[in-house]
């Protein structure tokens, strides 16, 4: 290695110069894809330098998707530079490209169902509203009737809310962008599930909050975890995803929810509960907003439960917050769209938002038992009424080599990395999703080709150098 003699020639910070050496030497395949670096320790003796300044440096090369960190197993250069972006990323795929990539990464909800109540509902609309009030300015938080119909909706999970309580706003991803600038200022910690949501990370990110994974287990947020983080770390809030958790599907118990907010009055944090996915489970938790409702902001969202091109999201916020929120609402998005609004408002009361619900539920139960059909004991936790699972690898696959492979297969799965609050700490995993995909056959084919992949893992290369 002649990075010593190579980093005394650059300027600037060491950790820069050595996430610049990595991707040269990618670049010049002097490092080939699925090689592994020298652990920390290693490479900072050998350099003279700190091990934090080696865990900036691969943190940095991470980002810039050049290497991939696993628990356990070290760190790696990609196996394909080139495409690492989409098997991490989530990104909305072109008409064009869809035909040859099945979706299996973007977590949306199945399609279909609503584009008849659609076509009507556009044809009577017309009739049905007061376009003078529609076309106006409205105000931040929304329309008065609208924000009634949206109680009248967050009813149904569990809650009392109060519409004066409410704020419209434009998709989930909006209202947690609202709900992070609302409760923390720059520099401030977030707890979190060690995996998130990569538009939480993306939120945080742009907002300078620093996100600390707390440690779970198949029934939530582990109490104690969180108060030593709590006791150490001084965070401002919580977000979490108490129903469904995204990547993970965990549901926390209603125990866990009822320590994890005495946590949290304890220390005086604010909630951000994240119940996008909750109206897919029938039997389910209260939720954090119900039990403590002084300082939970609840999120929920049209765009799972009706269609993803209906950009309506929902926050119950507490009296403390509202002011700032709908003062936040009026300066990033100054109000969300009121004919789009007025069309989830109709379907709340005419009783199709119910009938998608319920739509979506058998879909999301469907093809879950399809993927426990196809990928039998690869699958650690049993089907569930979720558009969305998480699978675990076996130790023969990494999970970037695994989802470039899955690419060339045409399918295309996203790496537990795009979740993970510490990138170097990704599972050895990659999560699926089961809604964009066309049709029921086509997740079928599409698992089928991943099974087979997991039974005939990569030969592991061994060379002299390797053995040495």
């Amino acid at each position: 290695m002649d990075w010593p003699s190579r980093i005394k020639a650059r300027q600037g910070p060491l950790y820069l110069a050595i996430s610049e050496l990595i991707a040269q030497d990618i670049g010049t395949g002097i490092l080939r894809p699925g090689e592994k670096l020298p652990p920390h320790r290693e490479l900072a003796y050998k350099l003279g330098v700190t091990i934090g300044t080696v865990a900036r440096a691969y943190n940095d090369a991470t980002e810039r998707g050049l290497v991939v960190g696993e628990v356990g197993r070290g760190t790696f250069v990609t196996e394909n530079v080139e495409r690492t972006s989409e098997t991490t990323h989530l990104v909305v795929q072109d008409d064009a490209d869809r035909a040859e990539v099945i979706d299996l990464g973007l977590n949306l909800s199945a399609s279909g169902e609503c584009e008849t109540m659609f076509r009507d509902t556009l044809d009577k609309l017309g009739e049905q509203i007061d376009c003078n009030s529609i076309l106006r300015y409205q105000p931040a938080a929304g329309m008065h009737a609208h924000r009634v119909a949206a109680a009248a909706w967050l009813s149904r999970f569990g809650f009392k809310p109060d519409c004066q309580s409410v704020v419209i706003c434009n998709g989930g991803q909006h209202g947690v962008f609202l709900s992070l600038m609302a409760v923390a200022s720059h520099g401030d910690s977030i707890v979190t599930e060690p995996l998130t949501y990569p538009g939480a990370k993306a939120a945080a990110q742009q907002l300078n909050l620093n996100l600390i994974g707390s440690a779970m287990d198949s029934s939530g947020l582990i109490p104690e975890a969180l108060r030593e983080i709590c006791r150490l770390r001084h965070p401002k809030a919580i977000y979490t995803m108490p129903v469904l958790q995204n990547p993970t599907t965990v549901t926390a118990t209603q125990e866990r929810l009822e320590e994890i907010a005495e946590i949290a009055r304890e220390y005086d944090l604010w909630i951000i509960e994240d119940d996008v996915y909750g109206f897919l489970e029938p039997v389910r938790p209260s939720p954090l907003a119900a039990i403590a409702p002084e300082r939970t902001i609840y999120i929920s969202s049209a765009s799972k439960c009706m269609a993803p091109g209906l950009r309506v999201g929902f926050l119950h916020v507490p009296e403390r917050l509202l002011h700032t929120i709908q003062d936040l609402a009026a300066m990033t998005n100054w109000m969300s769209s009121p004919l789009l609004v007025e069309i989830v408002a109709l379907w709340i009361s005419n009783g199709n938002a119910d009938h998608l619900v319920s739509w979506h539920r058998i879909q999301a139960r469907m093809r879950q038992d399809i993927a426990r059909k196809v990928l039998g004991d690869h699958l650690h936790a049993p089907p569930l009424s979720s558009y969305h699972l998480w699978l675990p690898l076996p130790e023969t696959w990494r999970m970037d080599t695994f989802a470039t492979a899955a690419l060339r297969e045409g399918i295309r799965v996203i790496t537990a990395d795009a979740f993970a609050v510490k990138r170097d700490h990704a599972p050895h995993a990659v999560r699926l999703c089961l809604g964009a995909a066309f049709s029921t056959q086509q997740i079928e084919a599409a698992l089928l080709k991943l099974v087979g992949l997991i039974d005939n893992p990569p030969r592991q290369r061994m060379d002299l150098e390797m053995i040495l």
